[in-house]
């Protein structure tokens, strides 16, 4: 928040451009230059917005745009200074040699002790109305080790849907799944996301930063962003010559999770355009255990990778990117019931039946998931002179799911369900040049499915193909931006089922819809902005919603699909309120109302469904008119220099409007305050620096908004609960190598209790106490 209001502090007159004294007598000179680069965080990568960057030879400066992005223009061959300042870092001098026109990027490093105190003035315009949240930095490094939904966890609004220890994906404002859209370094991430125990396939060491959009967001995303948009970004690739890199090592308590991630990256000397990055990922724990027992059969396996290679230059570039996510996720025992007395008993019971045997193990036997995850990325861009910019970008995913049920007998090697999942899509988005108050973009996206299955017919063969063109249209003057947009989309599914007597079928659907935004942004002055955002965005049935018909082994569970199902409409209104900048006080408040037309969920059934393998509780796909309405609140106040309160609140209420009903599955009010303590350098030694402290609970009402009237679950909804979780860390410097080192603990007080969004609640606890550590290594093997 304060990065970009410095850039209208920091903005200074651009002065006279005179030449250097060795070159002002050669007429022959080429001075037709261009300088330009980014401004980025030594460590961290990310772009420093408002930087200064001064040529004293010219007396000519720059500041970094809303990108990170200088630009100099009509230079001269010859030798220059760059002097880069920046609040809160280190002023760094830079000589170049200018022969031909060239692209550096400037690093700072970090110096805590100018973080001061700052009064800064001047609009505060956000990117778009809708309420957004980034997790960058020190408070993405706190969750380094966890899954990527758990994470998220810690924005307002922002809660997981889990299957036991090992498996969690995200949920925005109640809704998840299909209804979340994940954007994975650049690319719409396709897999079988449509189950609740299918966690999204991403590795979160990747990422630099993740940013949530909560709420439609269809004209820019695409079709299925009714719920939100999470985009996972690595840094930039380094464009400073040299190799460097860095490394994590992981270690917690109660799992016995181990876990490195390791980065080695460079830029090519000679070539300085050409730059390359290599990265992996190993973790692997083993039970988790409850404050009273282990759970049994709950270990992980992951192994991942990627790889880049990009060539940038001023008008144009490329870049290619390729990554494959491994894992292997055990599944507690007791969730695979093959009756519903069983599943009586086991609820009745209040742990699993071999709770008392249970130890620890790294061991994974069925029931667990194999999946595997590959993506291939190729990106373009090219500046079209003064007309804008040009933007295309092709992914490839494969996706293969593996799932092993415990009723095949333990030596068979044969998964009960095989899922592979072929997705192309393209993308190709122009950004005109801003004229007038007025910037914007116009795009095209793509997108082709191929699903096939083996073992199971619970999920037929189908073909999906997807088209859609959007524009959307900024005006800005002084204190106000108004924002519009349309997007059409068009959609395709065929389907390949056999039904009664082993007849083959092949039912089509045609589905199409408009997506609009329409938002304005307004600062008033004295800190305050608001905000007003009224968006929509459609989602076309699923093929799981529409044809699944069997047993879904890794939920254990029989599901019915339904046809006729129609599409999903939402409409969502948001006002936020942002208070920023203050001394001491500052905080974001969103009010939202998100209607969505024939709604569809998965109902369980008063009757459990008998197959040659046993009665399982039945879910059948249905739809209904729902809306959602919510508040999300973060503040921070500092109640002493270091000392901060932090708050987040999130409340939810959600209802069928055809039952005058609470809707089943959503997330309970959520309350989390925490103190934290940062720390000045240590003395005037530089042995110790950004050491900080923080101590705080999350607490949970208990879910009493859970329908009654047509829809009952198998178990009440859990009692409400309250969490104790602490956090500390710091810097330690050895000459010229710096460490980061930090400890994360959770359930400090060893708390017995069960979260109603977990779909093993009805038969164990959730974890217990939980210990975090974590080492970061920065390397640089670049000599000075």
């Amino acid at each position: 928040m304060y990065l970009t209001l410095l850039l209208l502090l920091q903005v200074p007159p651009l002065w006279a451009h005179t030449l250097p004294d060795t070159l002002a007598g050669n007429a022959e000179q080429n001075c037709g230059l261009t300088l330009s680069g980014k401004t980025l965080d030594h460590d961290t990568r990310e772009v420093l917005i408002g930087a200064t960057v001064h040529i004293p030879e010219l007396d000519k400066t720059a500041a970094s745009d809303a990108y990170g992005n200088y630009h100099f223009h009509h230079l001269c061959q010859g030798t220059y200074t760059m002097i880069v300042t920046y609040v809160g870092y280190e002023t760094e001098r830079y000589t170049l040699k200018m022969v031909n026109s060239a692209v550096r990027d400037l690093q700072l490093h970090a110096n805590p002790r100018t973080l001061g105190t700052v009064e800064v003035t001047g609009s505060h315009l956000k990117e778009m109305a809708q309420s957004q949240q980034t997790i960058s930095g020190r408070e993405l490094a706190e969750t380094r080790g966890l899954a990527l939904a758990e994470t998220l966890r810690g924005i307002a609004g922002v809660t997981t849907l889990q299957t036991g220890p090992t498996i969690s994906k995200p949920v925005i404002h109640g809704m998840h799944s299909n209804r979340v859209l994940l954007l994975n370094n650049g690319v719409r991430q396709e897999g079988q996301q449509w189950g609740a125990e299918h966690a999204p396939e991403i590795d979160p060491f990747v990422a630099s930063e993740m940013k949530v959009i909560k709420g439609a967001a269809g004209v820019r995303y695409g079709a299925d962003a009714i719920g939100g948009v999470i985009i996972v970004e690595p840094k930039p690739l380094r464009t400073e010559p040299g190799i460097g890199g860095e490394v994590h090592l992981l270690g917690s308590t109660n799992n016995r999770q181990l876990a490195t991630s390791a980065t080695l990256e460079g830029n090519v000397a000679g070539i300085p355009p050409l730059s390359w990055r290599l990265q992996g990922t190993l973790r692997k724990a083993g039970n988790s255990r409850t404050p009273d027992y282990y759970l049994e059969n709950t270990g992980l396996e992951e192994q991942n990778f990627s790889a880049a290679v990009g060539y940038k230059k001023e008008t144009y570039g490329a870049e290619l990117f390729v990554s494959q996510f491994n894992t292997k996720l055990g599944i507690l025992r007791e969730s695979h019931i093959g009756n519903v007395t069983d599943l009586e008993n086991a609820i009745a019971r209040g742990r699993p039946s071999n709770a008392d045997n249970a130890s620890f193990t790294y061991k994974i036997n069925r029931p667990y998931q194999d999946v595997q995850h590959s993506l291939l990325k190729a990106k373009g861009y090219w500046q079209l002179g003064e007309a804008g910019r040009l933007e295309f970008v092709y992914g490839w995913q494969r996706n293969l799911r593996e799932e092993y049920d415990v009723h095949r007998s333990n030596s068979s090697a044969l998964p009960s369900l095989q899922l592979t999942l072929n997705t192309h899509t393209t993308e190709a988005v122009f950004q005109h040049r801003p004229f007038g108050n007025f910037s914007g973009s116009v795009g095209i996206n793509t997108i082709y499915q191929k699903n096939t299955y083996l073992y199971s017919d619970f999920l037929p063969y189908f073909t999906g193909v997807t088209a859609g063109v959007f524009a959307i249209e900024k005006w800005q003057k002084d204190r106000l931006q108004l924002e519009a947009g349309l997007r059409y989309d068009y959609k395709h599914l065929e389907v390949k089922r056999f039904a009664a007597r082993n007849v083959l079928e092949k039912p089509t659907y045609n589905f199409n819809n408009v997506s609009g935004t329409l938002g304005a942004i307004y600062d008033v002055g004295y800190h305050l902005s608001f905000g007003l955002s009224a968006t929509s965005a459609w989602r076309a049935p699923g093929a799981n919603e529409l044809f699944s018909q069997g047993v879904h082994h890794s939920a254990a569970t029989y599901e019915r699909g339904d046809p006729t199902l129609e599409s999903e409409q939402a409409y969502n209104f948001e006002l936020s309120v942002d208070y920023f900048n203050n001394a001491r006080l500052n905080g974001t408040l969103s009010l939202y109302h998100n209607f969505i037309n024939n709604y569809i969920y998965l109902s369980p059934l008063p009757e459990p469904v008998l197959t040659i393998r046993g009665a399982f509780p039945a879910f059948q796909y249905r739809q209904a008119d729902a809306t959602f309405k919510g508040v999300d609140l973060s503040l921070d106040y500092k109640l002493l220099t270091g000392l901060v309160l932090e708050s987040k609140t999130a409340l939810l209420y959600a209802r069928n409007l055809d039952t005058d009903d609470y809707l089943i599955y959503m997330p309970a009010n959520r309350f989390d305050n925490s103190l934290r303590y940062e720390f000045g350098q240590n003395g005037g030694q530089k042995k110790l620096s950004d050491a900080y402290v923080s101590f705080g609970g999350t607490y949970v009402t208990e879910q009493e908004r859970v329908p009654v009237r047509t829809e009952e679950d198998f178990a009440p909804a859990p009692e409400s609960y309250f969490l104790l979780h602490a956090e500390a860390g710091t810097t330690l410097h050895f000459g010229k190598q710096a460490v980061e080192i930090g400890i994360t603990g959770n359930n400090l007080l060893n708390t017995t209790y069960r979260q109603y969004l977990n779909k093993l609640r009805y038969f164990a606890d959730e974890p217990g106490r939980l210990l975090m550590f974590r080492i970061r290594v920065p390397l640089n093997f670049t000599k000075s």
